[in-house]
């Protein structure tokens, strides 16, 4: 099993780019965008920047497990463009799963608004959490 937690992380910023502080996701110790080998991909978690109040606390309870997620797919945005958090822009996405002791994210793919899912990321194992220290973890942020 893995531990989660969330670190507030600031986007590394080049010419013409917004600067974001987001929650990063941190599995054992390890930032999920080494986990998933996008360290140098322009990417951010969709939690903890923007404006939209009402979408923050939609894409939190996506997390929590108490709303579903908006796209077709069915599947959750877990890094996403840094500058507008769009699924056209494509997004790194997964299933989450609640199998009773633990949470699961498995299935890890890039997705788009246009084309749905186009690429996997296969060499990626399912990831398992223990349920009662992700609920805790995901409680902690406040909009």
């Amino acid at each position: 099993m893995n531990a989660i937690t969330l670190n507030l992380t600031t986007r590394k910023v080049g010419k013409d780019q917004t600067p974001r502080e987001y929650f990063d996701f941190i599995v054992s110790g390890k930032s999920l965008r080494s986990v998933l080998g996008i360290e140098d991909d322009d990417l951010i978690t969709p939690l903890g920047w923007g404006t939209n109040i009402e979408l923050g606390i939609h894409i939190l309870n996506v997390f929590k497990l108490k709303e579903k997620p908006r796209l077709e797919s069915g599947r959750v945005m877990i890094y996403v463009c840094p500058e507008c958090g769009d699924i056209d822009c494509g997004a790194i996405t997964a299933k989450i799963k609640d199998s009773g002791d633990r949470i699961i994210w498995f299935d890890f793919g890039y997705e788009t608004g246009y084309g749905g899912l186009s690429e996997t990321y296969q060499q990626i194992e399912p990831i398992e959490f223990i349920r009662q220290n992700y609920f805790a973890v995901f409680s902690t942020i406040h909009f």
